[in-house]
């Protein structure tokens, strides 16, 4: 039996790290709605709405998430919504960091270190994944990132069970792989209703897989049956469009809804949208930010993987490198502020990299050092543990320096300023009137306060950037019929104009962003709130 897998350590080491991840993320959890750090949660709001009313989300619109989320909320009573939010990713964050550790303690142990060093490389690799500031910014605000962190982690713990065989492996579960098959599959349908990126880390960890058991075996039923029951969560997206929750994008009750969003049509033109002259300025985004996940001596570590990899798990480096090229083409290419959050897949594989290279490095050290003949007694009892003068240096110079040079970024324990802000505009406008809102960051957490907080709260929300399209203006139409006329128009400002003169002399029109409309035709305004 391996002396890693028998031992009580790994499970020691790996419960610790859990526990240690938790409180670390509890610790800096957002106390209530937040936008996160550098603005990188806006969606909070939104994604909390459609949860507690069981709407529909941006596209594509993630209906795994929506649905746990819901279930979160309602069956852990600590703290508002938005808490429960923001623990349900703490609790997610911390499940990928024990997932991954695991991961890296089968594939370590596969390259032929030593069960300590495999170990420790573990230890370390999944530490730096937990303080990397990235995944920690995720994992205190509610978003769908931390979630679909801990996916891409199960499909690579799972792919090692698969590909990777242990002395305590029992003959009939590593010659009968469709339980753990099925499981993938499974896993890989559900994640995907989360994020459809998840298939730049699945597809070529199925490559590993085939390589490892080949075609029969892995293109059988057990892996496609499971999968196709996962992607049916995304039935529930037409189910609940038709019953017209006040969050429906797209309204995907219809066939052309159901496209719409299936397809992220509104999103398609980020897809490879930064423009040739704007792509340098986005490669220097993309290598500060991985510099500022692992450090240089992080990405040393890691780059000392690469050797090792080749030559003990060929199918594993391919398949890895596959990913981290995809996402990393991907999200350089892809024209959004928040472009950073497609990389926490990579980040994921690059600290399984960290953890083979520390291995790696500590093994040659160690052998050296024993080789040395010292004469004092203060050097023979520093080079007689030479393991852990080199844990202790590198949890100190990876995890300790994260936490160190970020902790104060991170820490959103006092943060309110999301939900005072939206209380604020909400509080100064009367019932039975109309608000039209238009960034991301009050339009949201607009919607929290008014259909999650203050549900009693009889205020028409408008998103003017919505206005653009016909199944909001049919929406709209539904839910406030007095308040919104029939519209005709799908340009947002013809829709403003018609919208402001139909309520002239009747409900009042109040704006959070300054508009020619609500100017020229005298309504009230709130200019101010939509620059927070």
């Amino acid at each position: 039996m391996n002396a890693v897998q028998a031992s009580p350590w790994p499970r020691l080491v790996s419960t610790a790290i859990l526990l240690a991840s938790f409180a670390l993320y509890l610790a800096t959890l957002a106390p209530t709605l937040t936008w996160g750090w550098e603005r990188k949660g806006v969606d909070g709001g939104e994604l909390l709405t459609a949860a507690h009313t069981l709407g529909i989300p941006h596209p594509p619109g993630y209906p795994t998430y929506t649905l746990l989320l819901r279930g979160f909320t309602e069956l852990v009573p600590a703290g508002d919504i938005a808490y429960r939010g923001n623990l349900l990713s703490a609790t997610l964050a911390a499940a990928a960091v024990f997932a991954t550790f695991w991961a890296i303690l089968r594939i370590t142990s596969a390259t032929g270190s030593s069960p300590r060093l495999a170990l420790t490389g573990a230890a370390l690799g999944s530490s730096v994944l937990a303080t990397s500031p990235l995944f920690w910014s995720q994992a205190v605000i509610t978003e769908v990132y931390a979630l679909n962190a801990l996916f891409a982690s199960l499909l690579l713990l799972i792919a090692t069970w698969l590909t990777l065989r242990r002395t305590d492996d029992s003959d009939a579960s590593y010659a009968s792989p469709n339980a753990k098959l099925a499981m993938f599959g499974l896993i890989l349908g559900v994640g995907l209703g989360n994020h459809l990126t998840l298939l730049a880390v699945a597809v070529p960890l199925i490559y590993w897989i085939w390589k490892s058991l080949g075609t029969r075996a892995t293109l059988s039923l057990w892996l496609f049956i499971p999968l196709l029951l996962g992607l049916a969560v995304y039935a529930y997206l037409p189910l609940r469009a038709g019953q017209h929750p006040p969050i429906n994008w797209g309204n995907a009750a219809t066939l052309r809804g159901a496209i719409w969003i299936l397809s992220a049509r509104p999103y398609q033109e980020y897809v490879f949208g930064v423009t040739v002259g704007n792509i340098f300025e986005r490669l220097v985004d993309w290598t500060r930010l991985v510099f500022s996940q692992f450090n240089p001596l992080g990405l040393f570590i890691g780059l000392m993987a690469i050797p090792t990899l080749r030559k003990y798990l060929p199918a594993l480096w391919a398949a890895s490198v596959i990913s981290i090229a995809i996402l990393s083409v991907y999200s350089v290419t892809y024209n959004s502020f928040d472009f950073e959050v497609l990389m926490i897949p990579v980040f994921i594989l690059f600290s399984v990299w960290v953890g083979i290279g520390f291995a790696k490095i500590a093994s040659a050290l160690t052998e050296q050092g024993d080789a040395l003949k010292t004469q004092t007694a203060w050097q023979k009892s520093l080079l007689s543990q030479p393991l852990l003068v080199l844990g202790v240096l590198a949890f100190a110079l990876l995890p300790g320096v994260s936490l160190a040079l970020n902790y104060a970024d991170q820490d959103l324990s006092d943060d309110r300023t999301a939900l005072q802000h939206a209380e604020g505009i909400l509080d100064a406008v009367p019932d039975g009137s109309v608000l039209i809102s238009q960034t991301e960051e009050t339009l949201f957490s607009l919607w929290y306060v008014r259909y999650v907080k203050s549900p009693n709260r009889d205020v028409a929300v408008i998103a003017a950037p919505l206005l653009q399209f016909d199944w909001y203006l049919k929406d709209i139409h539904r839910t406030f019929p007095e308040r919104v006329p029939v519209l005709h128009t799908t340009r947002i400002q013809e829709a403003i104009d018609a919208i402001v003169d139909h309520n002239s002399g009747s409900a009042k029109v109040f704006s959070t962003f300054i508009n020619p409309s609500l100017t020229t035709r005298h309504a009230p305004n709130l200019y101010e709130a939509d620059a927070p």
